[in-house]
């Protein structure tokens, strides 16, 4: 049913891109408007044909198609958004003299921000800094660099991993930590992208949580890889980096809905688990009360990519409320990161690529849920 309603939103997307677009002038001439339309068809079945064939081992044409279709994704979202914003402000064609240039207006803005997306998205992550206070004092001063969503695979590669990795470690971290979807692959062809991963260097240790996407490319099922990696993966346990500091984590929630995955992870993820400040992964910001209900100081949390091509933001807003930022909720700091990567599309539309770093500092004891 998801595959179905799916693909019936992306075939009508592709069909009222094509219809608006053949109503201007330039495309009256039959032959322009047939080798138009045969243009957005291809494109529309570029990325599934070209994952169904990267899933069964195929590449070169393979992994073109899936790129030609995954930067159709995204430009023809700007596009149909700004073509959308036209027929609006006509009443959809009820202006007629407005009509047309309206349409030519939203064409040349939608070129213009296509450009500027493959730009922004290349540029080096930001870093997001983020202070968290602790009543530990052994604790202060403290370092961690969050990363997440890094979608490694056909689209994302070596290079930039290797980029990711040196600005990783110019954060000086003691700790990193990734919430999920890593790779969107089954990791079984992912040599170099294990050797680059083991050069992050946090003294005390690199953890990091399934999201959906490695669900759907079955490497929940390939441990190794992130072992051989050297990360801690966390599936529904805890770990101890030091003495005060608990870090869970979860198999990402939203996976779990979607492949009848049942328990409680969290309730798993929390088994006599030692005192300390109790820091929680979860790929997907879900169950965020609970957490809060059963003691977790600090939720990190991605996921969302802050709709990583604007206004899709508003839409993942509807299904995901915390869907970018810091949030209070019930004494629990949870920090969601837009992603350090992207999925699909390489472009971002006035949402950057970021990596988070946290500090800790020294709290008020009396602050409730501030520290151990």
């Amino acid at each position: 049913m998801f595959f179905f309603v799916a693909l019936l939103i992306w075939v009508s997307i592709n069909a009222y891109f094509a219809w608006r677009v053949e109503t201007l002038p330039f495309f009256k001439a039959p032959l322009a408007k047939h080798l138009f339309t045969a243009a957005v068809v291809i494109l529309a079945l570029s990325y599934l044909f070209g994952r169904m064939l990267v899933h069964r081992g195929y590449r070169g044409f393979a992994s073109f198609l899936e790129v030609s279709g995954a930067v159709w994704m995204g430009v023809l979202f700007i596009f149909v958004t700004y073509l959308l914003f036209a027929d609006i402000l006509s009443l959809f064609g009820y202006f007629k003299a407005l009509c047309v240039n309206l349409r030519y207006a939203a064409l040349a803005v939608s070129m213009l921000l296509t450009v500027f997306s493959f730009v922004q998205v290349y540029r080096t992550p930001a870093v997001r800094e983020e202070k968290i206070s602790v009543n530990d004092p052994s604790l202060a001063g403290l370092r961690i660099v969050q990363i997440s969503d890094l979608h490694l695979g056909v689209i994302s590669g070596e290079k930039y991993l290797g980029r990711l990795v040196d600005k990783v470690n110019e954060q000086k971290p003691d700790i990193v930590v990734i919430t999920g979807d890593i790779i969107d692959t089954d990791g079984r062809d992912g040599k170099r992208f294990k050797e680059l991963f083991r050069q992050i260097k946090a003294e005390k240790g690199v953890y990091a949580v399934l999201g959906n996407h490695e669900y759907y490319h079955g490497a929940e099922k390939n441990p190794a890889f992130f072992e051989e990696s050297g990360m801690t993966l966390l599936r529904n346990s805890w770990a101890e980096p030091l003495k005060g500091l608990v870090i869970a984590g979860v198999d990402d929630l939203s996976a779990k809905k979607q492949f009848g995955n049942g328990g409680d992870f969290l309730a798993k993820a929390m088994e006599n688990k030692p005192e300390g400040f109790l820091v929680l992964l979860s790929h997907s910001p879900l169950e965020v009360e609970k957490a809060s209900k059963t003691g977790v100081n600090l939720m990190l949390s991605g996921h969302c990519h802050n709709g990583q091509i604007w206004p899709f933001n508003f839409f993942s807003r509807m299904f995901y409320p915390y869907n970018y930022g810091k949030f209070d909720v019930g004494g629990m700091t949870l920090l969601v990161t837009s992603g350090t990567g992207t999925w699909g599309p390489p472009m971002r539309l006035f949402r950057r690529n970021e990596m988070v770093l946290i500090t800790f500092i020294p709290s008020n004891p009396a602050t409730g849920h501030g520290g151990s």
